[in-house]
Formats: C-alpha cells, sequence, structure tokens
C-alpha cells in the first residue's frame, strides 16, 4: 500500500509540477521570476501530489470509513489545499477569492457529492457485468 501511495504521489506532483509550468510559460512568456517562486511551484505540485496521490487513492481504495465521512474529508482537504496553492500561486489572487470560503467549500462538497455517485454507480455496473461474466 505505501508502495503504490508513494509512487502515486510522486506522479501526481511531477505531472501538476509539469502542467503548471507550462500555463506559468503560457501566460507570462518573457517575465524573470524570482527564485523562490520555483519553490512555490514546487509546494503547489507536493500540494496536488499529496491529495490525487496519497490521501484520495488511500481514502477510496485502503481506508474502511463510511462514504459520506470520505466525502467530507475529501471536501475539506481539497479546499484547504486549493486556497493553500492558490496562495502559493499569487497572493492577490488569494485575496481576492478569500472571502467565497464558504461558497467554494459548498460547491465543493456538491461537486464530491455527485462524484462519487456517478462514480458508485458507474462502479456498480462494471462489477456487476463481471460477475455475469464469471456466471455465465
Amino acid at each position: 500500500m505505501f508502495k503504490q501511495l508513494k509512487i502515486s504521489f510522486f506522479q501526481a506532483a511531477f505531472g501538476s509540477l509539469i502542467w503548471i509550468t507550462i500555463l506559468c510559460s503560457i501566460t507570462d512568456l518573457f517575465s524573470q521570476i524570482p527564485f523562490i517562486y520555483t519553490w512555490h511551484l514546487i509546494g503547489i505540485s507536493s500540494l496536488v501530489g499529496l491529495v490525487f496521490g496519497v490521501i484520495y487513492p488511500y481514502l477510496w481504495n485502503y481506508s474502511t470509513l463510511k462514504a459520506s465521512t470520505n466525502i467530507i474529508i475529501c471536501t475539506l482537504v481539497n479546499t484547504l489545499c486549493a486556497y493553500a496553492g492558490v496562495y502559493l500561486y499569487s497572493v492577490q489572487m488569494f485575496d481576492f477569492i478569500r472571502p467565497f470560503f464558504i461558497g467554494v467549500l459548498l460547491l465543493t462538497l456538491i461537486l464530491h457529492i455527485i462524484t462519487f455517485y456517478f462514480y458508485s454507480k458507474y462502479d456498480n455496473k462494471k462489477m456487476a457485468n463481471s460477475l455475469n461474466q464469471l456466471n455465465s
């Protein structure tokens, strides 16, 4: 389990670092950035790796918590890490979106609930098909 989570973390962190670097290059191609900003990008990538490479896979694949508890934990972690990532990217952007924290939290909760139920329905159909093939 730990080996798989470590691999998932590094894949998500490295992939997001490349993605963020490309976005920064496209939006501000000719500016020179301070060296500390590179560490901010690595911090954002680490947050993405933590959320999507460790926390989500652990909660949904290895944890024995109820689905509602997983949804609440995912919502809180996702929102807090997203706000931390925005803060690392731009303090001005963070100050702009900070008043909307409750709205973002509620929207994230609703999207997690919808995504869970659609994925659960899809996963149940896939499992039923595989069980039906075993019986055939």
